[in-house]
């Protein structure tokens, strides 16, 4: 029948809308403040992976924020399930010659309507498109849109309010706006009463992205039902569920945010899996309904074919991998349709695991005190030998919870004290993440490749000596990679890689590694497996010292989690693949989707293998199926059984693990100790496993745990820096020792008798050590005790605190303190490794230290001469600097500087800028990690050219711009002030801010960003024509160089 339009009680004009409480309204409007951050999010998905696409989005968000990729990528997901079902719906409606409607229940700020006028013209010939949301919300976008001339264009026949009937606030022919509360659905189907004409005619998609789960469960549950009711109708529901409970650690992340935001999810306990969901539309109307979690829609043809998830990664690298499918698997879209041509579709199969035995077995936890032990996707070792009385485990680099780290955690079972305290020799490692840590044997430990940003990854390998607690390099990778699987072989010292991720494709071979031969290419026979990188490998018991086997499950590859369970036998250098027929009591796709995984931990126990943790192709992994034992023989593979925990202490209760980017190993006592681990939690917050948890693995078919009766508890020991050393490589070597050693030049010294003579210095940038100024009373007054008196020994400041005398920017080997003055001079008379360089005292993030300024009272004591007019009439800035004994690190300056020298004595060694390149500078920065002053004799350093200065008091050093510098205290304390000032026009150096003055010049800083697109723009080559390529144009900036 045809639905005419209500008449409003006021006329013409809208009817007036209850006054609700005070309360009440303001959990509304924390609803609608839902609206700004996700239209943030899509704003950042709209700009980056829709370029060619006219931006909508922007209309409503002021500011650009782009941000990172595991939220672009999970909105541009959410948003690509919404647009294919309602694209299709506006299709099918269009070939039924009925009249499309698309209701978008809370619709927010979403640009829906114009993002479909604007992909499909041809369907959208008669459509009316319907944002309901509060009035309060309405009315705002209703004034953006009729203020934005790009929007409103897109509409014809436009009325706003005069005429207009009931909630209705705007109207046009393709679009309309209705403020109203979805719990008040009588005045919501008046307004789509007054808009949408004769319903027989029309078709209607209903849409509630994350919408109705903040109202009671009762009124969302009503909205469904009555949507229903309207005619032929679709409805598409995206929004929060829990597939495996509230304590799960993603789903109490996301829980608490909610909370947090007085913006509870009223439905999702009602409605926690698909199955659920299944069973709510299908109680309320709608004849069929299908369900799909995110991660289920992100591998369905529906909603993207392989080439468009390819192409994803073209746009914006990405490797966060198992937070993304944690995320999909937490929300569900619905597809539910009502009235003709509509097919019943059963309820959402879950994987059915009845049939595998399940044992419980002890998990021990041992909580960490404050973030101590938080780090990701690092890699572990045990350092403690088989018969070891004291149990430690090393938990190497990773992600912390900031950045990538460079250091290491140490765990001790029982009391550490007890044992010799754990250092490292120097040298090792840079960050990174996602490498192994493979045991040789003999007490060997091989760390290999890893990344530093998705796209870099590295190919330097490392042993360590567990012994003597030091990193040796050894043999590169042939290719770098990351989140490859590696396995090491009987304990002989070999170890066996496959798969990976290189810089653009997945790693589709094996290599061997021998300590001799390094990596050596191997030859694989049968059945090859998928190119994929993050797949679980294991090393079974071997018979035979140079045949070994083991299996290789999962992994990813095109974004999705390879189906693949092969075995693999290896004869040095062959290996031999077979796929694996699974067996055992449980259904045999069941097993197949427990057992592949990416990102899981595989570890040999016994004549089984343990699969620990993970994420799963299409469903998220329960706690009974993430720990899991199988065993293979003869072309077969059995699930064995799967352990479900149980607390170490009886009747207590232990934190939730999350097994994704944990480290774990294996103990003596068959234990597998986990450490590490957690994850971002899209947009909600971070979740980190708080403690170490240790495993206790039953005996096969023993219903006895066996709860550990031991009151040795593991505790976070240290952390202790690796520093890097990337000087000695020995394989391959760039330096052959050939006996020459670097010559030291004595720098320059003379007197200045006027300004033009310093003038002369600068404009031929060389070093010089300047003579006989007069740089006032601070040269014979300034001690330490009357710096306190003149500065106050209560002023705060930051200081640089070490461990060592070589301090290491890049190794970050020492921490920034705030201490009294008074207690900082104190500390250095008693030789104390502190340094000050002074800050500006106002605004230290933000202005430069200016000595006048930030110490007043020492201000006059300090004079520039005459002869330096340049430096003051160019002034930037004027350092305080006082130092015990540490040494400044390598870095360079981008302005000119003098040094001058007013108490102790220093020893300066300067490079020229030509050196750069043999000093261990890594892009973009302006430090190095090598200490210059222990290493200058060895041959690494035979082709710089250093020149030397040693200040004393009164001395003044002039140091050019890029000059590569560090400095060393030849008494026990120094005291200096260092200006810097600017010697070429300012057009030239980079805009925005600069404190240290050492932000590199603005060209440099383009030329960094045109090198990234050059090559990118070489990413899709094979790799040897992009090195030839690559190479070629790097031998002609180096060309250009010099001219």
């Amino acid at each position: 029948m045809t639905r005419k339009p209500k008449p409003s009680p006021n006329g013409d004009m809208p009817a007036p809308t209850t006054v609700k409480p005070a309360k009440e309204k303001a959990r509304d409007d924390q609803v609608m403040a839902t609206n700004n951050s996700s239209i943030v999010s899509k704003r950042s998905v709209e700009k980056l992976y829709h370029p060619d696409e006219p931006h909508f989005f922007r209309y409503f968000v002021k500011k650009l924020q782009r941000r990172a990729p595991l939220i672009n990528r999970g909105y541009w997901l959410r948003l690509r399930a919404i647009d294919v079902l309602v694209r299709d719906f506006l299709r099918g409606a269009r070939a039924r010659g009925k009249r499309a409607v698309v209701v978008n229940l809370g619709c927010g700020s979403d640009v829906l309507p114009w993002q479909c006028l604007t992909r499909y013209p041809g369907e959208c010939g008669n459509v009316k498109f319907v944002d309901v949301d509060f009035p309060d919300l309405i009315e705002r976008k209703r004034q953006t849109v009729t203020g934005t001339p790009e929007l409103v264009g897109m509409l014809t026949a436009v009325r706003e309010r005069e005429g207009l009937v009931g909630p209705v606030v705007f109207e046009s022919e393709e679009y309309v706006q209705i403020g109203c509360d979805l719990r008040d659905l009588e005045r919501l189907q008046q307004g789509l009463d007054a808009t949408v004409g004769d319903f027989t005619a029309c078709e209607f998609i209903f849409v509630a992205e994350v919408s109705i789960t903040y109202m009671e469960t009762a009124g969302a549950d009503e909205v469904i039902r009555w949507a229903s009711t309207v005619g032929d109708a679709e409805f598409v529901l995206l929004e929060q569920i829990l597939p495996d409970g509230e304590d799960h650690p993603f789903a109490s992340t996301m829980l608490r945010h909610f909370e947090k935001l007085n913006t509870p999810l009223k439905s999702v306990d009602m409605y926690s899996t698909v199955t659920n969901q299944h069973t709510r539309f299908s109680a309320r109307g709608w004849d069929s309904v299908k369900v799909w979690t995110l991660w289920q829609a992100w591998a369905d043809e529906t909603f993207l074919s392989a080439s468009e998830r390819r192409g994803l990664d073209d746009i914006e690298q990405f490797d966060e991998w198992e937070e993304f499918a944690l995320f999909a698997s937490h929300y569900c879209v619905v597809h539910a349709r009502a009235g003709s041509n509509c097919t019943p579709t059963p309820a959402p199969s879950l994987p059915s695991n009845a049939g595998i035995p399940v044992q419980p077995a002890e998990l021990r936890f041992d909580e960490c005190q404050g973030n101590r032990g938080q780090r990701r996707f690092a890699a572990a070792l045990r350092l403690s030998d088989d018969n070891g009385k004291h149990q430690s485990v090393l938990n190497g680099l990773g992600l912390g919870t900031k950045s990538r780290l460079q250091s290491c955690d140490v765990f001790s079972l029982g009391d550490p004290e007890t044992e010799e305290p754990i250092t490292f020799r120097e040298g090792g490692p840079t960050t990174r993440m996602c490498h192994s840590l493979t045991d040789l044997g003999s007490g060997r430990v091989l760390l290999a490749g890893g990344r530093g940003s998705p796209a870099s990854p590295l190919k330097d390998c490392w042993l360590f000596d567990k012994n003597l607690k030091a990193w040796k390099p050894t043999h590169d990778l042939p290719t770098p990679l990351h989140r490859h699987s590696v396995t090491g072989l009987g304990g002989l010292g070999l170890a066996l890689l496959v798969g990976g991720k290189g810089e653009s494709d997945s790693f589709d071979g094996c290599l061997l590694f021998h300590p001799d031969a390094g990596w050596v290419d191997c030859k694989i026979v049968g059945d090859t497996p998928a190119a994929v990188y993050g797949a679980a490998l294991s090393c079974g018991r071997s018979s035979q010292a140079t045949r070994f086997s083991g299996i290789y499950t999962g992994g990813l590859g095109d974004g999705l989690v390879s189906d693949q369970i092969l075995s693999w036998e290896a004869d040095k250098p062959t290996v031999k693949f077979t796929p694996l027929r699974i067996t055992g009591d449980g259904d045999a796709d069941t097993s197949r989707q427990l057992l592949t995984r990416f990102g899981a931990t595989s570890l040999q126990h016994g004549d089984e293998f343990v699969l620990l943790g993970g994420v799963a192709k299409d469903h998220l992994l329960s706690h009974q199926d993430e720990v899991l034992l199988c065993s293979a023989s003869n072309g077969e593979l059995t699930i064995t059984r799967r352990l479900t925990s149980r607390n170490a202490v009886e009747g207590g209760s232990i934190p939730r693990p999350l097994f994704v980017g944990h480290s774990a190993v294996s103990m003596p006592d068959g234990d597998v100790v986990v450490v590490g681990g957690g994850a971002t939690c899209f947009s909600m917050g971070t979740f980190w496993n708080s403690g170490v948890y240790s495993l206790r693995i039953p005996a096969a078919g023993s219903r006895d745990t066996g709860l550990s009766t031991s009151s040795d508890c593991w505790v976070h020991e240290k952390s202790i820096d690796i520093i890097p050393n990337q000087r000695s490589l020995v394989v391959p070597t760039k330096h052959q020792d050939t006996g020459e050693r670097a010559r030291i030049t004595p720098i320059l010294r003379l007197k200045l008798d006027t300004a033009n003579d310093f003038s002369k210095v600068v404009r031929e940038g060389r070093p010089v050590v300047l003579e006989g100024l007069d740089l006032g009373s601070c040269v014979p007054a300034w001690t330490l005790d009357y710096l306190v008196d003149k500065v106050g020994s209560d002023r705060k400041v930051v200081i640089h605190e070490a461990a060592t005398q070589a301090m290491d920017f890049t190794a970050k080997n020492f921490r920034y303190v705030t201490a009294e003055f008074g207690d900082f001079a104190r500390r250095v008379e008693q030789g104390s490794k502190l340094y000050l360089r002074a800050l500006s005292h106002e605004k230290p993030s933000e202005k430069p230290a200016v000595l006048a300024d930030d110490f007043p009272a020492l201000a006059a004591d300090f004079v520039l001469p005459g002869q330096l007019s340049l430096v003051a009439e160019n002034l930037f800035s004027s350092v305080l600097r006082l130092s015990g004994p540490v040494n400044m690190w390598l870095h360079y300056d981008v302005m000119a500087n003098v040094y001058c020298q007013i108490g102790g004595s220093k020893r300066l060694l300067l490079f020229p800028p030509s050196d750069v390149e043999h000093l261990s500078f890594a892009p973009g920065a302006s430090s190095s990690g090598i200490d210059v002053f222990s290493s200058l004799d060895s041959p690494e350093l035979a082709r710089t050219h250093p020149h030397e200065a040693e200040l004393s008091p009164g001395d003044v050093l002039f140091l050019p711009p890029l000059w590569l510098h560090t400095a060393t205290p030849k008494l026990d304390k120094s005291i200096a002030v260092n200006v810097f000032f600017k010697d070429i026009d300012d057009g030239h150096y980079a805009a925005g801010r600069d404190v240290y003055g050492n932000r590199d010049l603005a060209a440099y800083e383009k030329g960094r960003q045109d090198v990234a697109r050059i090559a990118n723009s070489f990413k899709k080559l094979p790799a040897e024509a992009r090195e030839f390529y690559l190479l070629r144009l790097a031998d002609e900036l180096r060309g250009r160089a010099g001219g």
